[in-house]
């Protein structure tokens, strides 16, 4: 048996199917090694101006107002603390609301995309993205009356949300060459299947700016301990070329160790989106994460040494950019 791997849902599907469509399936016994990262034999020395002390601060603030799920008063309240949190360090900000029905529920979403750049009259533009809601319900917990719960989403939510507000702290001190675009996607998590997920990505790949990102990188679920890395299937068969931008970087600064050189996994992700819209996009996700879509994936499974990486690593990427 071959697993297929969405943030909704998980699949198992018989190998004989497999074998009929193999551009769908992927084997994490088999999964291919990669050329060395064309870094030098010793690392560089990297001066850090990211604060993965001060990003965890931002993942426990986030999670202290409790399950961020859409329609409620704590996504409210995160909505208001992105804001305050990015406006002073971004050249321009904006909010990009939008509604959603979902017919099954019966209910109509009122969501937001939260929208920074910094250097935003560049010709070049890179785009940091990850989402900033929480799921509804924990639907991998075994009991159904936790099934029925909304998840605390530390890692699932405010990991990538706390790398982005402290990344643009560091962009807004030490600026890069090229234009950089931090969103915050709205309605990634609400589920349960994939066709009522990834709200927000849809809605902005539908609504691109004039001058559309050259790339994309999702930072989604990269704040656990014991981080690693991998290379998404789907994105490094389709764009190999900026995964190894980010490799490349991580061997650069000494960090190769949290981004093993192998593809493992393939995720339906907020990236889909972006690569449907012509803009190219990689995805950024440990899925060995044991409490995923559970009630305790919580601020203490996460550690500011991930944070601290992962920050780095993208720092590192957007100096390389001219």
């Amino acid at each position: 048996m071959i697993k297929f791997r969405s943030k909704g849902v998980r699949l198992t599907v018989a190998l004989v199917l497999c074998i009929s469509v193999v551009s769908g399936c992927h084997s994490q016994t088999t999964a291919p090694q990669f050329a060395a990262p064309a870094a030098s034999p010793s690392p560089v020395a990297f001066v850090s101006h990211f604060d993965g002390a001060h990003a965890y601060t931002l993942l426990q603030a986030q999670c202290a107002f409790g399950p961020r799920t859409p329609e409620t008063a704590a996504h409210e309240r995160c909505k208001k603390y992105i804001i305050d949190q990015l406006s002073p360090n971004v050249d321009s900000w904006k909010l990009q609301p939008f509604t959603w029905y979902d017919p099954d529920r019966h209910v109509t979403l009122h969501l937001n995309n939260v929208i920074g750049e910094i250097n935003p009259t560049a010709s070049k533009k890179i785009l940091l993205f990850t989402h900033w809601d929480t799921r509804p319900t924990a639907d991998q917990e075994v009991l159904d009356d936790k099934k029925k719960q909304p998840i605390m989403g530390a890692d699932d939510g405010a990991s990538g949300t706390a790398v982005l507000l402290e990344l643009a702290r560091t962009l807004h001190k030490y600026p890069p060459k090229v234009g950089v675009i931090l969103l915050f996607v709205d309605g990634e998590d609400w589920g349960p299947n994939d066709n009522h997920m990834y709200l927000g990505a849809k809605y902005y790949a539908a609504h691109l700016p004039a001058v559309k990102p050259e790339y994309g990188i999702l930072l989604d679920m990269i704040g656990q301990k014991n981080l690693m890395i991998h290379r998404e299937v789907t994105s490094n068969q389709a764009h190999p070329d900026i995964n190894d931008k980010i490799w490349n970087a991580a061997a650069a600064i000494g960090d190769a160790a949290y981004f093993p050189n192998s593809e493992k996994d393939q995720i339906s992700d907020d990236h889909d989106a972006l690569n449907a819209a012509n803009v190219p996009s990689v995805d950024l996700i440990d899925f060995d994460y044991p409490y995923w879509h559970t009630l305790d994936d919580t601020a203490d499974k996460c550690s500011s040494e991930s944070l601290q990486v992962v920050g780095d690593v993208m720092d590192k990427v957007l100096s390389t950019e001219n």
